[in-house]
């Protein structure tokens, strides 16, 4: 008997991966084809890095969070951006196909985005740091205020891991997921609910969604197809969260948005940028969760009313 039982779950499973495995592969193929057509590489002393540009207008410079690289920073711009500006979105140490090098920093990681701009012969941006993109994005502010118009702290890390912060065990699950393209596509679609409250976006939250707002958590999954070439990149931004310390020198005007309820990066990161950072302005929702899905629309005008006047 026991041995049918186990026959029969073993045919079980094999005729769902022949249905879904299709619609996966599909996904993925169509996600590479994407990565390949948008991206440049750029030789630095670092070694590869890799970005895109979008746009034309005035240029910002969007710096990715963990498990992103160039294109989610575009779509950190589509999303958070009304008007005429010029994407620049590269890929951190070891996202996608950005090299590793033998020592990273958010001070390094700073440095490679003054050489990429040098490289496109722009003098001066204004940055978005959306969650891990925030350490370097401070340290670029600190380094090269010549270089720098406006920073915005978007759900941003700002000091190494809070109490308050997603549990290491949540995060260590993340990680294992992040190992496999399927295991990532198939928890995004069976349990998208708690994959998204892995990501910091409460259930509760989801639940109340629009159906444009759902549209958007999706797009926060998708985007991160596929996900095993971020993996790397996810170990080094924890790794380099781990050492950061806001810099004692940013001048530059900053916008700092985050969610009371965030699930991932407690809103504790923001309140503290705000204390460091002189010329700064604190704007905290009640709701949101990590990147403000449900806020977005008064967001967007926070960001653009700030980048323009």
């Amino acid at each position: 008997m026991m041995l049918f039982i186990l026959i029969g779950f073993a045919a079980l499973i094999l005729i769902t991966l022949l249905i879904v495995f299709p619609s996966y592969q599909k996904q993925i193929n169509e996600a590479k084809e994407r990565l390949r057509s948008e991206s440049r590489l750029l030789e630095t002393e670092f070694g590869l890095m890799e970005y895109a540009i979008s746009g034309q207008g005035k240029p910002v410079l969007l710096i990715h969070g963990a498990g992103g690289g160039f294109d989610q920073g575009l779509w950190l711009g589509r999303i958070c951006l009304d008007g005429d500006y010029q994407f620049i979105a590269p890929s951190k140490f070891g996202y996608l196909n950005s090299d590793i090098p033998e020592e990273y920093s958010a001070k390094l990681q700073a440095e490679q985005y003054r050489i990429l701009l040098d490289e496109l012969g722009i003098d001066k941006v204004s940055v978005i740091g959306v969650s891990a993109g925030g350490p370097s994005s401070m340290q670029f502010a600190n380094d090269f205020p010549e270089r720098m118009e406006k920073l915005v702290l978007l759900s941003s890390v700002s000091t190494p891991p809070n109490p308050n912060d997603k549990d290491p065990f949540f995060i260590k699950i993340i990680q294992t997921i992040q190992k496999s393209d399927f295991a990532y596509w198939f928890f995004t679609k069976a349990f998208k609910t708690q994959i998204l409250s892995l990501v910091g976006i409460p259930s509760d939250d989801y639940k109340t969604f629009t159906s444009e707002q759902k549209e958007l958590a999706n797009e926060l999954l998708d985007v991160m197809h596929p996900m095993s070439l971020r993996q790397k990149g996810t170990i080094i931004d924890g790794l380099i969260i781990q050492d950061f310390k806001i810099p004692d020198n940013i001048s530059v005007p900053t916008l700092i948005i985050h969610s009371k309820n965030d699930g991932l990066v407690s809103y504790n990161h923001a309140e503290y940028a705000h204390q460091r950072i002189n010329d700064s302005k604190l704007v905290l929702f009640e709701q949101g969760g990590h990147g403000l899905i449900s806020e977005l629309e008064d967001a967007r005008k926070q960001i653009n009313s700030f980048l323009n006047n």
